[in-house]
């Protein structure tokens, strides 16, 4: 039998994901083994993405399978995009498939912990009733560094129209931060029962930024809530962890031809998780130290050697790879001169800005970082990490350089990673094909290279990015000029080449 016949009969046995198949597909996956039908919400999750499906819904639908409590998922689309996914969803019963993916083999599970869907675009009431239901203990969010609408020192952006939407709509809001406001006002007077709210993003001191924000929009709308929310809303810091590409056609069949699984919307995901979480709640919890979670007093040390180690390579090694051809992240760490980059960033450049992390051995996390990187069964595309460059740098590079630069210590690899961004940022890359940029600041980011394509100081001046710090640095301005002035005249791989033998 031919490969194409055998993945057309694959496809036409395949199992449709629902609560009645669930028997049938527990031969080829792990299914939830718990009754859903009787329990119900107690978290409410903003925004449903692949990273909370493959993330924090596992493990709580590990926590599900040995203890029949109240904890399942009512999962929150902000966007008006979400609707396709939403209903997807709904239409198999919540129930959706976790593709896992080692070098060495794939797995599928079932995850069941999602007990609802909303659209928030549809029936944005129905979201803020639903925050305000005493039922719902927990509001976790993933709504990304960019749905936070915070400025350069992480203060609400309350020049943005979006934000000034919610502000002035309180009852018909548009970001998460001002469902949560509506939802926690509606609370208040309806059972005034305490509630956490959890964030998920990859942001340092997560859920202080949140706290933050929050109570800045709210002293907007309705200055009385900053005191019920100071004695009645809690918010612990977390880490998380797991590299979750985006869900492709390819993924969908791959799980058809693999499991015989036909799944709308599944996750595929690597086969490592992590999830640090700060014992700051409220209003109880579930046990997830019984699953996996690391339960602690200071969450800040795990988060910077998170957010710089992982969240910044991935940033650095993006646009070097980009500008080299690459296009899949595994295949870039192939290349002994990326592979090398990276473990020189780690290394020179980021490891002295750590502190001292309860457990962890650095080199075995940065070592474990670099295979995680390398599987290739992930494929995790390069443009994906390169999205989003100006918040991302903002939270991973700068930090780690402004402390190495009070130090006198490396910079020399961020900056090359600097350099390789603002070459990006022209929209053409080195064969002449155009490069899709997606990033909030984009207009202001590509009209500075248009500008000043050589000029650091198109870049560095960026204030709400680097700040004042970074862009008065001799040291910093003198190395990304030379490899600026290297990747137009010689091509980043040979500016790469240089730059590892100097």
């Amino acid at each position: 039998m031919s490969q194409a016949t055998a993945n057309t009969t694959a496809s036409a046995d395949a199992i449709t994901v629902c609560e009645k198949n669930l028997p049938e597909m527990s031969k080829v996956a792990r299914v939830p083994t718990y009754d859903r039908s009787k329990l119900s919400s107690g978290i409410l999750h903003m925004s449903v993405g692949g990273f909370h499906r493959s993330h924090q819904a596992v493990y709580l639908d590990e926590y599900l399978k040995t203890h029949a409590e109240n904890w399942m998922l009512t999962g929150v689309g902000l966007l008006d995009a979400d609707a396709p996914h939403m209903a997807a969803l709904a239409s198999q019963d919540m129930l959706y498939t976790v593709l896992e993916r080692s070098p060495e083999k794939d797995a599928a599970r079932v995850v069941g912990s999602m007990k609802q869907v909303l659209h928030a675009p549809s029936n944005p009431d129905r979201v803020i009733s639903k925050i305000a239901d005493e039922a719902i203990r927990i509001v976790s969010l993933t709504v990304t560094e960019k749905g936070y609408y915070y400025d350069e020192k992480k203060n609400l952006n309350l020049a943005h129209p979006i934000v000034q939407h919610d502000i002035q709509n309180p009852g018909f809001p548009k970001t998460a931060i001002g469902y949560l406001a509506a939802g926690l006002a509606r609370r208040r007077a309806e059972n005034g029962k305490p509630l956490t709210v959890m964030c998920c993003d990859n942001l340092p001191e997560n859920g202080e930024i949140t706290r933050k924000i929050l109570m800045q929009f709210v002293g907007e709308v309705d200055k009385d809530m900053a005191s019920w929310i100071e004695d009645n809303v809690s918010f612990p810091n977390a880490m998380v962890d797991r590299i979750t590409p985006v869900t492709t056609d390819h993924v969908k069949q791959l799980l058809e031809d693999e499991f015989g699984i036909r799944d709308q919307w599944p996750v595929v995901c690597e086969d490592f998780i992590q999830w640090v979480l700060e014992d700051k709640f409220i209003n109880g919890r579930p046990d997830f130290e019984e699953v996996g979670v690391q339960i602690v007093k200071d969450v800040h040390p795990y988060e910077k050697m998170k957010v710089r180690l992982l969240n910044g390579s991935h940033s650095a090694l993006s646009y070097v790879s980009y500008l080299m051809g690459y296009r899949d992240v595994d295949l870039a760490m192939s290349d002994p001169l990326i592979r090398q980059f990276v473990r020189n960033y780690m290394d020179q450049d980021i490891t002295p800005t750590l502190p001292a992390v309860p457990g962890i051995d650095l080199d075995i996390y940065k070592d474990t970082l670099i295979s995680r990187f390398s599987n290739h069964s992930i494929r995790d595309q390069v443009q994906r990490l390169a999205e989003d460059g100006s918040q991302k740098i903002h939270n991973a590079i700068v930090p780690p350089m402004e402390s190495q630069i009070e130090k006198g210590g490396s910079t020399k690899w961020m900056t090359l990673a600097l350099a390789g961004w603002y070459r990006y940022l022209s929209g053409v890359d080195e064969a002449g094909a155009a490069i899709e940029i997606k990033d909030p600041k984009k207009d202001l980011l590509m009209t500075r290279v248009k500008l000043s394509p050589k000029d650091p100081i198109g870049l560095l001046g960026i204030e709400e990015i680097f700040g004042t710090e970074v862009n008065t640095c001799p040291q910093v301005f003198k190395e990304m000029s030379a490899y600026l002035e290297s990747i137009y005249s010689k091509g980043m791989k040979q500016t790469l080449v240089e730059a590892l033998q100097g």
